[in-house]
């Protein structure tokens, strides 16, 4: 029976479509297998997934595929007999490359995932038949520094002149790198030769070549993934043993008796993966490498021990748990936050922050500030408060609440990072979680600052009640221990919520007006209010005598 003839869509386009075309790749570099004509490496942390899509073979389906998929950035080029084999009937073969940006893992699914939605969206007959991940892997490279050859002749000068060059102190200022090897020095002396550059010319009769601590004359190479799993292992393990050493100096000093000869022995543990890992000792004899390791740790448990004399072992573990949950929230913000709009538009997002900000830590310095004296029933707007003080409450409920936010926007990063949100099909969902982490971020500060105030409140006036002392000062808010004494006795005194405490102390925070409250920590009732006020013309404050706050007789 034969096959049904597929329906073609027909489509009215407003500008020429382009018929489909080979990637630029394919066309520079010679035919060879898959992995040869992908091209160069790509920059880090770029994935790039290569796909077999089925498309309706007819001319204005496969042109309106190519021009969709290029119009995000995918290269697309027709594919060859043997990437298409087996070919299905009735269907074009495209290679289309789909590039994402986090990590290796999910890759595929995610780029996958886009086309299909892509073509879903666009009502496009295409098919994902095949997906797979194209990796490149960057050679490893030394870098040499050209400095000036120390003299000969002597012995204090030129080990002198050495270590001078070592530490760079005698460079030329001109680097070059190339392909890591045992033939990689002279490969370098090679490309300075053959060139002038900046007017630094080579010469090998005066110049010499050292290779800085952040690059590897002679790395190993041609590993198997086996020997790379295993090389990762040991770097794992001699980055636990660094903080291990450390840690076991810090305890030796908190240990008794024999106790420190655990934590001692202990320290030793990340010694052969340091010896190991060391470029300077990896390709020597174990006895070298185990010499080297416990050097190494033998050293970093005595700065332990030294820092374990001011710091106790919760505190250990509070600063490394912050420390690592620092790291993860940075990380993750930076994971979120690349290649989006306010990175993009950050030159003027910053600068329109700052005023927005900046009212808000004076709002919400301000709302502390009237929670603090509603405990003490005085109304805000009599009391007299710095601007700075305002500035200064604010500040640690708005990074508490900051700290809080950017632990969430973390979260999202590192779901990025590995693929499990979709930057193209999600926009809407980024603008709500943005709005929501704003307005969370604004009630999280008010919240915490209001406890703040009030637990703050509340020690000041049981320090005033119980302990009878001056209460400590609240970000500019400074109350004081007075005695109220009329000065004339015998008129009647002009007071709101009295009568006036004469022979009892009360609280004051001072006045911007006419009148003056004051609280009596004395009234015990729950019906009256302990504050009053009196006005400052009719009244006289003396401070209360200490060290028990009381007035003066007469």
């Amino acid at each position: 029976m034969p096959s049904p003839t597929p329906r073609i869509r027909t489509r009215r386009n407003t500008r020429p479509v382009p018929a489909p075309r080979a990637s630029s790749e394919a066309e520079e570099l010679p035919a060879g297998p898959a992995e040869q004509a992908a091209g160069p490496p790509q920059p880090p942390h770029r994935r790039r997934v290569r796909m077999l899509v089925d498309v309706v073979d007819h001319p204005d389906e496969v042109a309106y595929a190519t021009v969709l998929f290029e119009e995000r950035g995918w290269s697309v080029r027709p594919a060859e007999p043997a990437e298409a084999a087996p070919r299905a009937e009735h269907r074009a073969a495209l290679i289309v490359e789909v590039r994402l940006h986090g990590a290796r893992l999910g890759a595929v699914r995610t780029a996958v995932a886009q086309l299909e939605l892509l073509a879903r969206q666009a009502e496009l007959g295409a098919w994902v038949r095949d997906a797979a991940l194209v990796e490149h892997e960057r050679g490893p490279r030394t870098t040499y520094h050209v400095h000036r050859a120390p003299p000969s002749g002597g012995r204090l000068r030129p080990a002198a002149a050495r270590l001078w060059a070592r530490l760079g102190g005698a460079d030329e200022q001109r680097a070059v790198t190339v392909p890591a090897g045992p033939n990689s020095r002279e490969a370098a002396g090679a490309e300075l030769a053959a060139r002038d550059l900046g007017g630094r010319a080579f010469d090998p009769a005066r110049h010499a070549l050292r290779v800085p601590g952040h690059s590897d004359e002679n790395p190993p190479l041609a590993r198997t993934p086996q020997e790379r799993r295993v090389h990762r292992a040991w770097l794992v393990a001699g980055a636990v043993g660094i903080v291990l050493a450390v840690a076991c100096g810090m305890y030796v000093t908190w240990a008794d008796g024999w106790w420190k000869l655990p934590p001692a022995l202990l320290s030793t543990a990340g010694a052969l993966p340091l010896g190991r890992t060391a470029k300077e000792t990896r390709d020597r004899s174990r006895a070298a490498q185990w010499a080297t390791g416990v050097a190494g740790t033998t050293a970093l448990a005595g700065f332990g021990a030294l820092v374990g004399h001011d710091v106790r072992p919760g505190t250990m573990w509070a600063t490394l748990l912050v420390l690592a949950l620092v790291a993860f929230t940075g990380t993750g913000v930076a994971l979120a936050l690349r290649r989006t709009v306010f990175t993009r538009h950050a030159a003027w997002l910053v600068p329109a922050s700052v005023p927005v900000v900046w009212s808000m830590v004076a709002w919400l310095g301000g709302q502390m500030h009237d929670t603090y004296l509603s405990l003490f029933h005085i109304p805000p707007n009599v009391v007299p408060a710095p601007v700075t003080g305002r500035y200064l409450a604010a500040a640690e409920p708005m990074v508490l609440a900051l700290g809080s936010t950017l632990f969430f926007v973390a979260l999202v990063g590192w779901l990025r990072h590995f693929h499990l949100t979709r930057d193209t099909t999600y926009r809407l969902f980024a603008v709500v979680l943005a709005t929501l982490l704003a307005v969370g971020y604004a009630l999280t500060a008010k919240i915490l600052g209001n406890d703040n105030a009030w637990d703050a409140a509340r020690d000041a006036a049981r320090d005033v009640m119980v302990r009878g002392v001056t209460p400590s000062d609240y970000y500019g808010l400074q109350g004081r221990l007075v005695c109220v004494r009329p000065l004339k006795p015998d008129e009647p005194l002009a007071v709101d919520n009295g009568p006036v405490p004469t022979d009892q102390a009360v609280l004051s925070f001072g006045s911007t007006g006419e009148w003056i409250w004051l609280w009596a920590p004395h009234r015990r009732s729950q019906d009256e209010l302990h504050s009053f006020a009196v006005r400052r013309e009719d009244v006289q404050l003396i401070p209360a005598l200490q060290p028990k706050p009381r007035c003066p007789a007469g």
